[in-house]
């Protein structure tokens, strides 16, 4: 197995108050590895810990104890220009694609921004180029570049937020509920987008979501987040058919029942 990412042993904790101070335990002694090329799909309710584990992964926030390894290097902690490379290879696509993107800038400015600010293309016609390019990966027009973010759609708007992603040429998409805002029809269009640009440029993706039914679909293997613990993992059909915990049974369950009763 090829692990381009590791997760080692990782924990957050949050302080509360001042009189009266009290700790939350938000993630604790997290571990499991992304194989290169392949999506490790991570579930849990709301609050189970797994969005406060994106935004560690992401650099976002800091781990209070364990590691998180890229190719066998532990990014805890990197500063300037490390930071900066490492924000290239290890990109986040977020659930709601208008709090990505900036309300007050043309597409296009938006963008040229991302390529600007990591350097990347000598010049605006090069940066252009390769915008272009990068629409064509997700099935956009290039006509939406001259439009502000309030006038796509919220399909168009999740497939601009992959394209910009797609620009720095990262090796691991974090995906954190990027089609729970979406209309199922769009959402499949979404899913079969992700499928091809995995199998097309050899991404490796962390796919977050409260749906474990949608991993079954997209996920080579699966973890389960319960109460900012890691209460199972394995390959994909052992957690879909064989689960052994009982708040992964219940979620195959809930999702299973509610499919029988409006299908």
């Amino acid at each position: 197995m090829d692990n381009l990412m590791e997760i080692r042993h990782v924990s957050k904790d949050f302080s509360h108050g001042v009189f009266r101070p009290s700790v939350t335990h938000a993630v604790k002694d997290v571990s499991f590895s992304l194989e290169r090329g392949k999506t490790f799909g991570l579930a849990g309710g709301s609050g189970c810990g797994k969005t406060t584990l994106t935004r560690m992964i992401s650099g976002l926030l800091s781990p209070t104890s364990g590691q998180i390894l890229l190719n066998g290097k532990d990014i805890t902690g990197l500063t300037g220009a490390a930071r900066k490379h490492y924000h290239r290879q290890v990109q986040v696509v977020f659930q709601n694609p208008e709090a990505s993107l900036d309300p007050t800038m043309r597409i296009r400015d938006s963008l040229l921004e991302a390529l600007e600010i990591h350097g990347i293309g000598s010049s605006k016609d090069e940066r252009m180029n390769r915008i272009l390019e990068k629409l064509k990966l997700v099935a956009l027009p290039d006509y939406l570049l001259d439009r502000h973010p309030h006038q796509i759609s919220g399909g168009e708007g999740q497939r601009l937020v992959i394209c910009r992603a797609l620009l720095l040429e990262p090796e691991i998409l974090l995906l954190d509920e990027p089609t729970s805002m979406l209309d199922v029809s769009v959402q499949a269009h979404i899913m079969n987008i992700l499928q091809r640009l995995q199998q097309e440029l050899g991404l490796t993706y962390l796919f977050i979501t409260h749906d474990i039914e949608l991993l079954g679909w997209i996920s080579h293997r699966i973890g389960v987040m319960y109460q900012g613990q890691l209460v199972e993992a394995g390959p994909r059909d052992q957690i879909m058919e064989h689960p052994s915990n009982a708040y992964t049974q219940g979620l195959l369950s809930a999702f299973r029942d509610w499919d029988k009763e409006y299908t």
